[in-house]
């Protein structure tokens, strides 16, 4: 059965930039993507659409040699990518304080806080009650507005633990490590033990990528969520035995048959 019948709705709006990340490249031939693209379950035309409203809203930027297009990340995209590997970094170190930010936005300018408050979480910061924002490092300057003042917030570690607990979502984060590990573990056993030698290697190529485009998709996703917080503030319960097992699936067989199909198709493509 050809990959896109087997992998249905796969395509998601960061899909072109996980497969950058596979191929290891931050510019792609359409012809590989729109490839890869119906493999994933989209349609030739469904996935030249796709690849329209990328370029239309600045995700992608196009270049034309001779009859052929290339597509190159831009924007939101090029963002995703150059982030992918900071997710996976290790946590920050704990010195003893946090960072903090309290700021007096009244209820009339609500927008305005709405967009504050986004802004600081986008950074990874939290908040643990209305009107204060709690971080790991120096705010940035969606900090500068009058309305805010910054400074840092020195602390025991045992506060610190039930201030963390209260800011960031800690539970909804393990739950979360927990099912993703699960998912994981099944994937893995439906994998063949030994590389498949079948005839249709080119079949084979795409269904590599699929599966790899799923685990970095998925794995990137989960880390994009998580608090990034130094592990003396986290729960004694907190599964750090399953975020091992997953940064080990992420280098593991699965993915690294995806990075080497992908180089191999891309190669087709050139």
């Amino acid at each position: 059965m050809p990959p896109a019948a087997q992998h249905q709705t796969a395509v998601t709006y960061g899909t072109v930039a996980f497969l950058c990340g596979l191929a290891e490249t931050e510019e792609l031939p359409g012809t590989f993507l729109v490839e890869v693209l119906t493999a994933l379950g989209m349609s030739g035309s469904g996935a030249r659409s796709h690849l329209r409203r990328a370029v239309g809203d600045g995700r992608l930027a196009t270049r034309r040699v001779g009859r052929r297009t290339f597509y190159r990340l831009s924007g939101v995209y090029l963002q995703q990518y150059q982030q992918v590997e900071s997710r996976f970094s290790e946590p920050p170190a704990w010195e003893g304080h946090f960072h903090i930010v309290i700021y007096d936005v009244p209820e009339t300018r609500r927008a305005e806080r709405d967009a504050l408050r986004a802004a600081a979480f986008e950074k990874g910061w939290a908040s643990p009650r209305p009107g204060v924002l709690l971080g790991m490092g120096p705010p940035g300057a969606w900090a500068a507005d009058p309305s805010c003042s910054a400074g840092r917030l020195e602390i025991d570690d045992v506060a610190a633990r039930t201030l963390a607990a209260r800011a960031w979502p800690l539970a909804e984060a393990a739950m979360r490590i927990r099912h993703l590990a699960a998912e994981l573990e099944e994937m893995g056993q439906a994998q063949p033990h030994e590389q498949s030698t079948r005839d249709d290697a080119h079949a084979v190529l795409l269904e590599r990528i699929v599966d790899a485009h799923t685990l970095l998709r998925r794995a990137t996703y989960l880390w994009g969520s998580l608090p990034h917080l130094p592990a003396e503030l986290l729960p004694e319960d907190y599964p750090h035995d399953l975020l091992a097992r997953i940064t080990d699936t992420m280098n593991g067989p699965i993915m690294g048959a995806g990075v080497r199909a992908a180089h191999r198709l891309l190669a087709e493509h050139q």
